[in-house]
């Protein structure tokens, strides 16, 4: 590349930047969570560390537990680095498949639909039906996408309402999306 060129044209100098420093910091993730999972990461895929690497190959893919209300439950997390990106749980009828993923990385984002911190109000295409989270998400807004029955958003914010009620619509307004999830079933 001529790197004349480069300093006489002010955007691509910009953009050489841009590119640089980003390399120097954290990837982009390529990925992108849709209707049918994440990459290569679907219903169809073994829930084993190995395949799960397989189809996600750039990633660092462990097995471990997560926790709800004090009960190990088996799941395998995928990191870029020390970022956790999403965590991958089994089907309840077919362990052996993947059966749900929760993506909590804001470089991952449904469709372009809704990204990791965007606030409820933004979101150009907003969530049909939401229910108040319970017990360990209590607090937080669940949502399914209308479009797509797979696809949930979790929004949480500052609201300390009772149990099980969803806040008034100018708060969940300022709600932001703490998690995407996907089901290999309807929500």
């Amino acid at each position: 590349m001529n790197t004349q060129k480069n300093i006489l044209n002010p955007t691509l100098g910009l953009a050489m930047l841009f590119a640089s420093v980003a390399a120097c910091g954290a990837e982009e993730s390529t990925l992108q969570l849709t209707e049918n999972g994440l990459g290569d990461l679907n219903s169809g895929t073994s829930f084993s560390v190995e395949s799960i690497a397989q189809a996600l190959p750039d990633f660092i893919v462990t097995a471990e537990n997560t926790y709800s209300e004090g009960e190990a439950y088996p799941a395998i997390f995928v990191r870029d680095g020390d970022v956790l990106v999403a965590q991958v749980f089994p089907r309840f009828e077919m362990t052996s498949h993947v059966g749900a993923i929760v993506v909590t990385d804001p470089r991952v984002s449904f469709k372009g639909r809704a990204s990791i911190g965007e606030r409820f109000a933004d979101l150009d295409v907003k969530p049909t039906e939401c229910v108040a989270g319970l017990e360990e998400r209590s607090g937080l807004a669940l949502c399914q996408d209308g479009e797509f029955p797979h696809v949930g958003l979790i929004f949480g914010g500052n609201w300390a309402g009772p149990d099980g009620e969803l806040p008034p619509a100018d708060i969940l307004d300022g709600f932001t999306v703490k998690e995407i999830s996907w089901s290999a079933g309807v929500l």
